[in-house]
């Protein structure tokens, strides 16, 4: 309860506050928060940031990408503040939704191409089918796929060990191509050749495939070999941002 001599808070005073936080909680904030002391390390941070905004990507395009970069490294603040970048630049709630629906397509995917080192049946090399799907035959799926793909990726192989998670893989995997954004096509493989990346990684399994296939893609409509190294060059900042807000989270530093 508040006393009677206590003044009342007003609600621009409150709204003070909550933008006070809100710069605080900026990812690139709490870096020089946490390095602020050292002015030689905090001007390659600087001069990182400056350099990749003079780069191929468009600011929209830039702005996403670090928003998949943070959320694959779990940290919401810097999503969020890279979500409202992206949105000042013209990205709408339908590139966000699309954004979320390849994270989930390749995170699911990764599991089972993980799978795939790790699991007697897939260990032998082979795609064996242990549960036909509820209607029809799992080759007829497979016809379909190469009707639209003209190729059969591991992905639909590994999932072809059920025939309905199979034909659910295929319904998922048409969605992201029917979801409303104001992306072009291009763009959409930029993404995801982003999302691959840094979900994927290297873990010697099969997953590179999918990393070679976005980015084929992208060149093939237009994307040089400079998207493609600032993707890798704005996950560098990603994690190097993630670093410096684990150490505020996790450990006792002096400002």
């Amino acid at each position: 309860f508040r006393r009677r001599d206590q003044p009342m808070t007003t609600e621009p005073a409150m709204k003070a506050v909550a933008a006070s936080q809100s710069a605080i909680d900026r990812p690139q904030d709490v870096y020089r928060e946490v390095f602020g002391d050292d002015a030689s390390w905090m001007d390659a941070f600087e001069r990182r940031r400056a350099h990749l905004e003079e780069g191929t990507l468009s600011p929209k395009m830039r702005a996403l990408i670090f928003v998949v970069g943070f959320l694959v490294n779990r940290y919401p603040e810097a999503a969020r503040t890279y979500q409202a970048e992206a949105k000042r630049v013209g990205a709408s709630d339908g590139d966000f939704r699309l954004l979320m629906k390849i994270m989930d397509f390749y995170r699911g995917l990764r599991g089972f191409q993980d799978a795939q080192r790790l699991v007697s049946f897939w260990k032998t090399g082979l795609f064996p089918e242990i549960k036909p799907p509820g209607d029809g035959k799992t080759d007829e799926i497979f016809a379909e796929i190469i009707a639209t793909r003209k190729y059969i990726a591991n992905g639909f192989r590994v999932y072809g060990a059920d025939g309905e998670w199979l034909r659910l893989y295929l319904q998922r995997s048409n969605a992201i191509k029917q979801s409303p954004t104001t992306l072009d096509e291009r763009e959409i493989q930029i993404l995801s050749l982003a999302v691959t990346l840094k979900n994927h990684g290297y873990s010697d399994n099969f997953n590179d495939g999918c990393i070679e296939v976005h980015e084929l893609k992208a060149k093939a409509l237009g994307a040089g070999n400079e998207e493609t190294l600032e993707i890798v060059q704005i996950m560098e900042l990603c994690d190097s941002m993630t670093t410096a807000w684990e150490g505020r989270t996790m450990l006792e530093l002096a400002v």
